[in-house]
């Protein structure tokens, strides 16, 4: 992270140039800009399932989903790799969707599922129980990283394995525009930090296995294959031009939410937020 951070300071303090702007630079603007056009072949979502493949864990181990929602993961790690999954989060209304969805699986499929009300500090399962934590997208909400690494550490069995996915804030965003943003998305600052995290697994006993640093590779995928973040930037620019039009319509609440998501999905691309990966052992 900090070799690209250099490099976009490096960028930033090129003094302005009027000769190479107005005539070398446009001589090299179309080549430039459909170099640009050449997909990087970002890493989707799917990574995660892949690291989880290469823990080559047996059919029949024990994993938890932490903070599954709708259990649309809990039921893909059921499914592709035969596991016993309890999706576990605090919110009824996302148990109650994802013990519906559970009835229209194949019965072999949803025998290998249950959902329970629990959180990253407290998992509904006995000491050493299981073979692997699944948790993305939850830990920017947990006041104290270091209280969740330890309930996974203490869930696991020896030999388990952590897989956990969470954006962490970068020197590009800046501290006024991460606390508006923050705030609405209920998320803790102190959670984004990565020497944070760092330390949090540290003090847990876990080792680390790897650290994946996904940068915008997410962020670019779902623009190349769904448009979601030119939608995303046309979106925030109609809620900024006419706010009160949707605030009348939706709410305040739900106009700073929906401002909220679009600005968190435009910082993934442009690095305010990097997606990062860590892959954890019990020792």
């Amino acid at each position: 992270m900090a070799g690209t951070l250099l490099r976009w300071r490096q960028t930033r303090s090129v003094a302005w140039d009027p000769d190479f702007f107005y005539d070398t630079y446009p001589r090299l603007e179309a080549a430039f800009a459909a170099r640009l056009d050449e997909s990087l072949a970002p890493r989707d979502p799917s990574v995660l399932l892949q690291v989880v493949r290469e823990l080559d864990l047996p059919p029949d181990s024990r994993a938890v989903d932490v903070g599954c929602g709708e259990g649309a993961y809990a039921v893909r790690i059921a499914t592709h790799f035969g596991f016993r999954v309890l999706g576990v989060d605090p919110v009824q209304r996302h148990l109650d969707l994802a013990r519906t969805a559970r009835r229209d699986l194949a019965p072999a499929i949803a025998a290998r599922l249950a959902f329970e009300r629990g959180t990253a500090t407290r998992v509904p399962v006995p000491d050493a129980s299981l073979d692997l934590v699944w948790c993305r997208d939850v830990l920017v909400h947990v006041e104290r990283p270091h209280d969740a690494y330890a309930e996974f550490a203490r869930v696991l069995r020896r030999g388990g394995h952590v897989v956990a996915y969470q954006a962490v804030a970068t020197d590009l965003l800046a501290h006024e525009e991460a606390d508006r943003l923050f705030e609405v998305m209920g998320v803790v600052p102190s959670s984004t930090d990565g020497r944070l995290l760092d330390d949090a697994i540290a003090s847990s006993g876990l080792e680390v296995v790897a650290t994946v640093d996904l940068a915008s590779e997410w962020g670019e995928w779902s623009q190349e294959q769904e448009g979601a973040g030119g939608r995303a930037l046309l979106h925030l620019a109609r809620l900024a031009r006419e706010p009160e039009r949707y605030r009348a319509e939706f709410g305040d609440a739900a106009y700073e939410v929906m401002l909220g998501d679009c600005r968190w999905r435009l910082h993934l691309m442009t690095g305010g937020l990097r997606g990062r990966v860590d892959v954890l052992r019990r020792p």
